[in-house]
């Protein structure tokens, strides 16, 4: 993320990150993260944990989704097997996302896209270790939030398991 992302805050954005991460990937609670900011010597309410997270989340997830779905689906294949033709929804990202994935030399120059309507590829994923998470919080109160919340939960566990580089 950008410094300018963090424009304003009292923090350093090592900080903000790193309390992202903790929330994001462990069971700790917001005031179980405070407290470990403490020991450290950064005293930082739970309240302003809960705001960052709430605030950058729905961030972090919009730059990790923009080609982590087709570089994760190209994964099995070697450079000189891949298909010809990837076969993906209308949706403007995979445009963006198989052009970067060329210019970065992890797809082949003539392979070319299919956009069809109906077709999608869908991965499913293992939500176990999210509903952990979950119960850990206490569930959530107001929806926006909890999407949000959720969202931060899947792009920093994206992040763990190694799906994205940045």
């Amino acid at each position: 993320m950008t410094q300018s992302e963090f424009k304003w805050k009292h923090f350093a954005p090592e900080i903000i990150l790193w309390s992202l991460h903790w929330y994001g990937t462990t069971a700790l609670s917001y005031a179980h993260v405070s407290d470990m900011l403490a020991e450290h010597g950064i005293f930082v309410n739970r309240s302003t944990i809960y705001r960052w997270f709430i605030e950058y989340s729905p961030k972090l997830r919009k730059k990790l989704r923009r080609y982590q779905f087709i570089k994760r689906c190209l994964r099995p294949y070697r450079l000189d097997n891949q298909p010809k033709t990837l076969n993906t929804d209308k949706h403007s990202s995979y445009a963006n996302a198989i052009t970067r994935l060329k210019e970065e030399g992890l797809l082949r120059a003539d392979v070319n896209q299919r956009q069809i309507k109906s077709l999608n590829n869908c991965i499913g994923s293992d939500h176990a270790p999210i509903k952990k998470l979950i119960v850990a919080t206490g569930g959530f109160k107001v929806r926006k939030r909890a999407w949000s919340t959720i969202q931060g939960f899947e792009s920093l566990r994206m992040l763990n398991k190694g799906q994205f580089d940045f």
